[in-house]
């Protein structure tokens, strides 16, 4: 596989000192449900296997594992440290440490659902983690990528850092990229892919903590928005893409 960017090792970083101090599995998040629903959707068989691109600890593959519990999970991330906490919590399933925009990252036709959650706003250039996962699901599997984007034909690459911190390098993690972009990259791979986009709103409001960068919902026209630090609305999507 090929080496980490520099921007993935910072995203990481700051990955890590979220997902290693909080226990989470108890409490999904509403995105979580959303993207099982549409699997349900699908009447896949009980039997069914799923990659998780960007797994972190393994939180939504132990969700989808509840609601379908004959099904095989596999999860990859470049957090050694995440992934361990992954498979002590899911002993049966298969958790690999690589970088999702590696090429030739698993076979062809290997999983009937791939799903990448809140991970391609870390990538500058989203095509090479689009063929990954593409390439991996079989014919008329189901592939889901959630996170940030852009209705408009506006792509936005966005570096941060803390005011307060000592540190001086930018992080990665908030780009925004267009869902003409990605539309029009899937389609260049398959063309005969059908494209569904679902909005995603949060169902109940969230507080603002002490770290900036971590999402809070204010309301914008009697709706529940989400915000991060950096002053962005965060339009989060959640994007179906059958084969």
């Amino acid at each position: 596989m090929q080496l980490v960017t520099s921007e993935e090792e910072k995203r990481t970083e700051v990955d890590e000192d979220i997902y290693l101090s909080e226990n989470r599995f108890e409490k999904p998040k509403e995105i979580f449900k959303s993207i099982c629903s549409i699997v349900k959707n699908h009447n896949f068989s009980e039997q069914m296997n799923i990659c998780d691109i960007g797994c972190s600890t393994g939180e939504f593959l132990y969700y989808f594992k509840t609601l379908f519990p004959k099904c095989s999970v596999t999860g990859l991330d470049i957090s050694k440290s995440m992934l361990q906490v992954a498979k002590k919590m899911m002993p049966d399933g298969k958790f690999l440490e690589g970088n999702v925009n590696s090429e030739q990252l698993f076979s062809k036709n290997s999983f009937d659902v791939v799903t990448m959650t809140g991970t391609l706003s870390i990538f500058d250039d989203p095509r090479p983690s689009i063929v990954n996962c593409l390439s991996a699901i079989k014919k008329n599997g189901l592939v889901i990528i959630s996170g940030i984007f852009n209705p408009n034909p506006v792509d936005v690459i966005v570096r941060y850092r803390n005011a307060d911190s000592t540190e001086r390098d930018l992080k990665p993690g908030w780009n925004v990229h267009s869902c003409y972009t990605i539309e029009k990259i899937i389609k260049e791979i398959e063309p005969q892919a059908k494209l569904c986009w679902h909005d995603f709103k949060m169902p109940f409001e969230i507080k603002q903590t002490s770290d900036p960068m971590r999402t809070w919902t204010v309301k914008i026209d009697n709706n529940i928005s989400l915000i991060n630090g950096a002053s962005q609305i965060c339009d989060m999507k959640i994007l179906e893409i059958i084969l």
